[in-house]
């Protein structure tokens, strides 16, 4: 009899699935997805080479042709040296060695800031050289969000490095002006920000795609666009992120152009990018590739076109 009542009241009970409303048990557990962060553990020194190439081609109003190639080398070190409150991370970064090669025509220029150093008699720089050297040596402060963006750059180093600029050339309000918008924020974080906002931060699914508002700086220029950004594959250990720009726009009005002793005024333009990221565990970007071709329209009398193909791609060297 008592084994009738306990049959019974089995019976009456709602079935395991119904007692969360709206929910069903999966018949397989799904995996427990890792969450995608770009970071450096406090403590550790992660050293990249970041190699830079970019092709030019200036479209003058009479037909004429200008055309010039430049690849530079940066070796750059990161080095997490704290924690703040919220999951905020701090990092010191350095740009420790840098390798120009430059080609136009018949004119070629190579420097290495190793031979530099070594050098007894030093040799006068161009603009457009001027304007790669101006982040040698300088260490930045940069804090990055618990979702692995970058947000904030300062530091004493930075400080004291616009502080002597600005003093050292007051008399030459131009070339102060072109100096210092090279050591803006948005250079620093074109060097160090290795991802640029791909890596969201979060947990997605494998099959996941999402958009974000991002801004590539190149040049001396400021370019947005609304990316679409997808979990391309996933390894047992590695995930490859895409993001595609396909209707970059550049910042209008006066700026200084990477090569340029003057500002141009930047009337309009377009552009496209692909990004990729390889994430490995704790953070670890392995290798990270940015490819743009942008278009400007430039000038105010006699404007003039330019057209970029910028290749940048971001190695992991070793850690300390």
């Amino acid at each position: 009899m008592a084994a009738v009542s306990v049959l019974a009241a089995l019976a009456l009970m709602p079935p395991l699935w119904a007692q969360v409303r709206g929910e069903s048990v999966p018949s397989v557990r799904e995996p427990l997805r890792p969450r995608l962060l770009a970071t450096v553990p406090v403590g550790r020194v992660r050293l990249y080479e970041l190699e830079e190439r970019l092709q030019a081609r200036q479209l003058l109003p009479d037909g004429k042709e200008r055309q010039w190639q430049r690849t530079v080398r940066y070796r750059l070190r990161l080095y997490a040296f704290s924690a703040r409150e919220g999951d905020m991370t701090e990092l010191a970064c350095r740009v420790e060695s840098i390798r120009y090669e430059f080609q136009q025509d018949t004119l070629r220029e190579v420097f290495s800031s190793e031979e530099l150093q070594r050098a007894a008699v030093r040799k006068p720089r161009t603009p457009d050289l001027d304007d790669i050297l101006a982040v040698m040596g300088t260490e930045i402060e940069l804090t990055l969000s618990p979702y692995g963006d970058v947000a904030r750059i300062g530091g004493e180093g930075l400080e004291w490095l616009r502080e002597y600029i600005a003093g050292e050339l007051a008399h030459d309000a131009q070339r102060r002006s072109r100096l210092l918008e090279r050591v803006a924020d948005a250079r620093w974080q074109a060097l160090f920000d290795l991802h640029g906002g791909i890596v969201p931060g979060i947990r997605v699914r494998e099959d996941s795609t999402w958009t974000r508002l991002l801004t590539l700086w190149v040049e001396g220029l400021r370019w947005t666009d609304t990316a679409r950004i997808r979990l391309a594959a996933a390894g047992d250990t590695s995930r490859l992120i895409q993001a595609r720009l396909e209707q970059l726009v550049p910042e209008r009005g006066q700026h200084w152009l990477f090569g340029f002793p003057e500002p141009l005024t930047v009337l309009g333009g377009s552009g496209t990018a692909q990004w990729e990221v390889e994430l490995l565990p704790q953070g670890l970007i392995r290798r990270s590739h940015l490819r743009a071709n942008l278009e400007l329209e430039l000038g105010d009398s006699t404007p003039f076109r330019q057209f970029y193909t910028v290749e940048r791609q971001w190695r992991f060297l070793g850690e300390q």
